[in-house]
């Protein structure tokens, strides 16, 4: 029995092992010559605004190839950028740390962020991080008769202890825009919201949060959590009373819609993750926006 026992684990370790042998080759990538490889989360175009300031300055010549692509420059002597599409967040971490990208930016959430960071070697890769253009808001329905009480937004706004979140729940990787939690009376009436949000991390993570804060001043929060276009459809409907999203400044927010109160949260800091292979400029925080474009800045080792 203990024969047969130790045959069937050697066997199933042997069946592990080649798996991840298959897995690893699948997912390696041979480093190409002068290339900087960075992945991505989402695909992306031509026209797509986070590339565009790069090839307006007709520096690259942009290649499709399916769902990646690479940008090459005219001057040989620089190296060319080939963007790699993962989408599963976990595979992307380990892609890097595994040594098969150069670049990740604000690709990660911020919890698997803080992960990469605790595993990287300084000599092997730096994070730096910067002032984003991303904003958090928490919209609010007037068209629902509660909520048109100055008295209740007031409560809300005064009720969400967010430098306390930024501090202890998104590890300063993101600064607060409202001012910190304060003493609140709690409204005369009972109020249950109703609360949509998306199945991205963070997003569920702020509406659990402001379910907790408002909570302790009496309102009853209910969270419901859907796919994005149907978060979007429920949203344009008004079949909500809050909900939260970001907006870049300077673009139109697909969520800006007639009688909806807003409260800034804070505003998300970028985050950059650079292998060894990457010869980093001295001012490359200043650089970072929601662009592309510091990539430009970058050359090999």
């Amino acid at each position: 029995m203990k024969r047969k026992t130790l045959i069937i684990f050697l066997i199933t370790g042997i069946i592990g092992i080649g798996a991840f042998a298959f897995l690893s080759s699948l997912f390696h990538q041979e480093v190409p010559e002068n290339t900087i490889r960075i992945l991505i989360d989402k695909p992306m175009n031509q026209q797509h605004y986070r590339l565009q300031p790069l090839l307006e300055h007709e520096q690259y010549a942009y290649i499709a190839q399916e769902e990646d692509f690479k940008l090459v420059p005219k001057n040989p002597k620089l190296p060319t950028l080939q963007f790699h599409l993962v989408k599963d967040e976990n595979t992307r971490a380990l892609l890097f740390l595994k040594g098969d990208s150069d670049v990740m930016y604000d690709t990660l959430s911020i919890a698997k962020t803080e992960w990469v960071k605790k595993q990287l070697v300084p000599s092997k890769a730096q994070i730096f991080s910067s002032p984003g253009d991303s904003v958090s808001e928490l919209a609010i329905n007037d068209e629902n008769i509660k909520l048109q009480n100055p008295s209740v937004i007031a409560a809300i706004n005064d009720a969400l202890p967010i430098k306390h979140w930024a501090e202890t729940v998104f590890f300063n990787w993101v600064e607060p825009i409202k001012k910190d939690w304060i003493e609140t009376k709690p409204p005369s009436q009972n109020i249950t919201l109703q609360y949509l949000t998306t199945y991205s991390r963070e997003g569920q993570q702020l509406a659990f949060l402001t379910r907790e804060a408002l909570g302790k001043i009496g309102i009853n929060v209910v969270i419901h959590i859907f796919e994005p276009s149907l978060f979007y459809t429920k949203i344009k409907k008004r079949e909500f009373d809050l909900f939260s999203s970001t907006r870049v400044n300077g673009n139109k927010n697909i969520l800006d819609l007639p009688h909806t109160k807003t409260i800034p949260l804070f505003r998300w800091k970028h985050g950059l993750i650079i292998g060894k292979r990457i010869a980093v400029p001295a001012n490359i925080e200043s650089s970072l926006d929601y662009s592309f474009r510091f990539l430009s800045e970058l050359q090999l080792q």
